[in-house]
């Protein structure tokens, strides 16, 4: 079986690290199926994908503004389908799958839309354009994945027929992301937050500061460490000094994705204050290294946090944020049980083998009728 998988590489960690084990997953467990990779955009050519070489075809173009670059772009499109022959597209984002959804129409081969980051539940009611390209995108397309069960649901919003919508959970990489008992130990004279993401606006790493700031303001002993790198970097570092936060606040920069363990190592707890999100792989990874969570009540986070493992906030709401961390100030037992039960929580619901089977059948389904 032929896969095409569409889609913008970015060089930053979750969506690169995604794409990989997504792929690995279903090719390590089902051999038959073959991958053609059609790649816009930059690509850190140390990921992982290179491993396939013998069954991956890369294709770069750093964009398809210019004429030339889209006559090139439609010449490889028809070459990919008249001799790779493809029996199923998988793309994702809203762009890249309306794309592919219109090829997929003129050549007769069904197509994947997987929805993630914010495609349903933020971006269509930021802008009319948006949401006119999410609804065509959908309905060009054969099957939408979901990240979480609420993009599901929020499509709804859209009017997209909820037949073709499945949620298929993402995985995480265990043998990475893993925490042995004798490597925990607990900042007992101090709290330690982690937060880890691109420094855009939708993120609000602004409110862990401001919240800090109150920390210090009453006294209490904490540190915060954020690792990334964004468009908002230069402003988070203002704050920090403008608040004279620089002995509790710690910007390291951007992080290999393999080194992000140690990191989460080190810390007790792990924030993620966003206005909009699907699943943050981020926020998988630290609770699969038994950090506890304190995460604002948007998108897929919500179905993180059920009685226990961590504390779910408002966004923008500095008073609730600045308690859920006074919490675990002040009861520091309790980040060993809310951390052993994320852990627990993040290995049953959120394996690569499961999403593996699913992506299979939705795959096969779909060939048969091509």
């Amino acid at each position: 079986m032929r896969i095409l998988f569409f889609g913008t590489y970015f060089q930053f960690r979750g969506k690169e690290t995604y794409v990989s084990d997504e792929i690995d997953a279903v090719s390590y467990k089902y051999p038959n199926i073959e991958y053609l990779i059609y790649t816009v955009g930059p690509f850190n050519k140390k990921n992982s994908l290179i491993r396939y070489s013998k069954k991956i075809l890369w294709i770069r173009r750093k964009d398809l503004k210019s004429i030339k670059i889209l006559l090139l772009f439609l010449k490889e499109i028809i070459k990919i389908f008249t001799k790779f022959k493809p029996d199923v597209i998988h793309s994702i984002y809203v762009k890249e799958s309306l794309i592919m959804g219109v090829i997929g129409k003129i050549f007769g081969v069904p197509s994947v839309f997987h929805s993630r980051g914010m495609d349903f539940n933020y971006y269509p009611f930021k802008s009319l354009k948006s949401n006119i390209l999410a609804r065509i995108a959908a309905k060009l397309n054969n099957v939408i994945l979901t990240v979480s069960k609420v993009m599901k649901y929020d499509s709804r919003k859209l009017n997209i027929a909820q037949k073709k919508v499945i949620s298929l959970y993402d995985g995480i990489d265990f043998s990475l992301f893993n925490l042995s008992d004798k490597e925990r130990s607990l900042n007992r004279k101090h709290l330690e937050i982690l937060h880890v993401g691109r420094f855009n606006p939708e993120k609000r790493q602004e409110l862990i500061i401001e919240a800090c700031k109150k920390l210090r303001d009453n006294g209490l002993n904490f540190h915060l460490t954020i690792t990334g790198y964004g468009q908002l970097e230069n402003h988070l570092k203002n704050l920090i000094r403008k608040y004279q936060l620089e002995s509790k606040v710690s910007m390291i920069g951007y992080t290999d994705h393999d080194k992000v363990p140690e990191i989460m190592k080190k810390a007790d707890i792990y924030i993620q204050p966003s206005l909009s999100e699907g699943m943050p792989i981020s926020v998988l990874e630290a609770m699969s290294m038994e950090l506890p969570v304190i995460l604002t009540r948007v998108g897929g986070m919500t179905e993180l946090i059920l009685k226990r493992g961590g504390v779910l906030i408002e966004i923008n709401n500095i008073s609730q944020l600045y308690d859920a961390i006074v919490y675990y100030i002040n009861n520091p037992n309790i980040i060993r049980v809310d951390g052993i039960r994320n852990r627990k929580f993040i290995k049953e619901n959120f394996n690569w083998e499961v999403h593996a089977k699913e992506l299979y059948k939705i795959y096969n389904k779909l060939s048969k009728r091509s």
